[in-house]
């Protein structure tokens, strides 16, 4: 393991590996099949990344966003490591390029989204790639059983078919036991190699505050904490509300959403990483790939839907193993509020029926013949147009997205794409009979520092005729100029988010978008959106068994540290209290059927407080203990 500890130091700047990053790469450089099951900051990209970089090939990353592959593809070019990635924005051109550079042993890392799996371009090119590992990131994503199920992930096997002997990783921050087991089922892993670190975060302390005035709270609580901290909320609207509350009382705060451009959602993000900003105030759209170790404080002002996204969320506080708080707000309005939306998630039949229609008829498509239509997707002009609510419509859409019947592209993308194709002699006689181009030309290699080969770049164009002294306008016709004379390949800004139809409009019967597995999916989001619920509601439990529990470890000592347990530790259990409530926890384990969650829930008498003071004890003294299977009984 030298050799990988000697990658580490060099590229990471880590004198050591954390637990059990070690014995995963070992797994990983045997050429076993390997799960890796992380909780949020535990470092499951150094798990694929260093034998990566051990390996003699290239590894292929499977990863579900494209912000997550820009952050960690930027973040391997920052050290110096050669990475590259598809992205369904890219012209084909480009992702030809890639591809080809790809399988002449450019890139030590390569990452695509599921959806490329299906293209025949990167069919016929994967097997004449040297592919030494397979890195399946979010792994949770292939299971039905997930909070996050996306059926474009069931396509990946096809990878071993192309490929038949590449060892696979699979990694993942929160997954129960059955999503475990369809993980390893779904992505045909051979007898994989499993390593789980637990769930339990020590330093993070769970609060849940029962509060009607939440951005009063929140504002005591912001003054109070040092450090820097993040306020998640549920909608857009709310994020430039809560975000301008705080500038207005004096914090460094900023609102970051997805209806942002990318530029301003980039520059919001590194001010807050660089403490330029203090408290950023975000939707779920934030996160993910986000490794800041200080921070103190995960406020949410709005639940999330299910405990998988609140534990990921809570989870980017204390990365740095030093204390940090997560609260989160039970609020009776946000709470029907949350009921609301959690309805309007999986619309029914009727409903998707009729947005379908809609968009076929709105957008004129034909009634047979091959179809391909990329139009500008104003959702809120759309709903508002059909008679429609918005949420609804909108969840109607990403469900015909991930049906294949369209394609839906969010992503409100400002920055071009950019790469200098003339060699550096070429370059010097054009500019002696070309000044204007010439200018712009001079700019973007200075900016490329140099570089003039196979570099793709992010920028700006308006930013560029600033700098340059020009206009807009100005600068994108000597862009284009410079695509005519073939200096340079270039994609202009999307701007604004895209929907495109690949097909003639049909009527739509449920066979289309399978029904039963819908609303099989639209179940399970039901029943964990009530596993939240619980979380919050409940005064029993403490608050880091819960998420244990929850995700299947059969944990009984409770953390000490939450609301929960802090309210147990203040509580007095008279001597004739105790004799009762020990009468009863006796009873209700004879069975040896329930739970420690049930069991408390099961019993009537004394305070939840005292119930689990009482229970406590048993264990401790081992007068009851646990089985396998975490059911309590009495001891022998």
């Amino acid at each position: 393991m030298s050799k990988v500890a000697d990658i580490l130091k060099q590229y990471w700047g880590y004198d050591s590996f954390r637990t059990p990053q070690a014995e995963i790469i070992e797994s990983v450089l045997s050429g076993k099949d390997t799960v890796a099951l992380l909780p949020t900051g535990g470092g499951k990209s150094v798990c694929f990344q260093v034998p990566g970089m051990a390996l003699e090939g290239m590894t292929l990353v499977i990863s579900p966003l494209i912000a997550l592959m820009k952050d960690q593809v930027d973040g391997l070019r920052r050290m110096g490591i050669s990475a590259a990635l598809i992205s369904s924005g890219m012209p084909l051109q480009e992702i030809d390029r890639v591809l080809q550079q790809a399988m002449d042993g450019a890139y030590k890392f390569l990452y695509v989204a599921p959806e490329r799996l299906h293209s025949e371009m990167f069919q016929l090119r994967l097997p004449r790639m040297n592919v030494s590992l397979l890195a399946v990131d979010e792994a949770h994503c292939i299971s039905q059983w997930g909070y996050d199920f996306r059926p474009t992930y069931l396509e990946i096997p096809l990878i071993h078919q192309l490929l038949p002997r590449i060892p696979t990783i699979a990694l993942t921050a929160s997954a129960t036991k059955m999503v475990q087991t369809d993980i390893i089922e779904k992505l045909e892993l051979n007898q994989p190699a499993v390593f789980s670190k637990s769930f339990r975060r020590e330093n993070l302390r769970y609060f849940v505050i029962k509060e009607e005035n939440v951005e009063e709270r929140i504002l005591t609580i912001c003054s109070r904490m040092q450090g820097t901290g993040i306020i998640y909320v549920r909608t857009r609207k709310l994020s430039t509300t809560v975000a301008t509350l705080l500038l207005k009382k004096g914090f460094k705060a900023a609102a970051y959403h997805g209806g942002m451009p990318n530029s301003e959602r980039d520059r919001v993000q590194k001010s807050w990483i660089e403490n330029e900003t203090r408290i950023i105030v975000a939707t779920n759209a934030f996160g993910m790939g986000i490794d800041k170790p200080d921070v103190r404080f995960v406020l949410h002002y709005n639940l999330p839907f299910d405990l998988e996204s609140y534990y990921q969320e809570a989870g980017r506080g204390g990365r740095d193993g030093k204390t940090a708080l997560a609260i989160a707000f039970d609020n009776p309005i946000d709470i029907a509020e949350a009921k609301r939306w959690q309805a309007q998630k999986y619309p029914s039949w009727e409903q998707v029926q009729r947005h379908y229609t809609f968009l076929v008829n709105h957008f004129n498509l034909p009634n047979k013949g091959s179809v391909y239509l990329r139009v500008p997707f104003d959702i809120k002009r759309l709903a508002k147009e059909s008679g429609e609510s918005v949420l609804p419509f909108y969840n109607s859409v990403k469900l015909l997205d991930r049906e294949g019947l369209l394609k839906l592209e969010e992503d409100k993308d400002d920055y071009g794409w950019m790469m200098i194709k003339a060699r550096p002699r070429d370059v010097f006689s054009f500019k002696e009979n070309h000044p204007e181009e010439g200018e712009v030309l001079d700019y973007a290699l200075r900016t490329l520092g140099g570089e003039v080969y196979s570099v793709d770049m992010r920028f700006l164009p308006g930013h560029w005729a600033h700098r340059l002294g020009i206009q807009p306008e100005q600068m994108q016709a000597i862009l284009g100029r410079l695509v005519a004379y073939k200096m340079i390949r270039y994609r202009p800004p999307q701007g604004t988010p895209m929907i495109t139809f690949f097909e003639a409009k049909r009527r739509l019967v449920p066979q289309d978008i399978n029904w039963d597995k819908y609303t099989f999916l639209r179940k399970q989001s039901d029943f964990r959106f009530q596993e939240i619920l619980h979380y919050l509601h409940q005064t029993a439990v403490c608050r880091s068994l819960i998420i244990q529990h929850y995700f299947g470890e059969q944990a009984h000592e409770p953390c000490g540290k939450c609301d929960v347990c802090i309210g147990r530790h203040k509580t007095k259990v008279s001597d004739n209290d105790f004799q009762h409530i020990k009468g009863a926890v006796l009873t209700a384990v004879k069975s040896g059927t329930m739970t420690y969650r049930e069991v408390l829930q099961s019993l009537g008498v004394g305070t939840p407080a005292q119930r689990e003071k009482v229970l406590r004890y048993l264990i401790d003294k081992e007068i009851i203990q646990a089985t396998t299977k975490g059911e309590l009984k009495l001891s022998k």
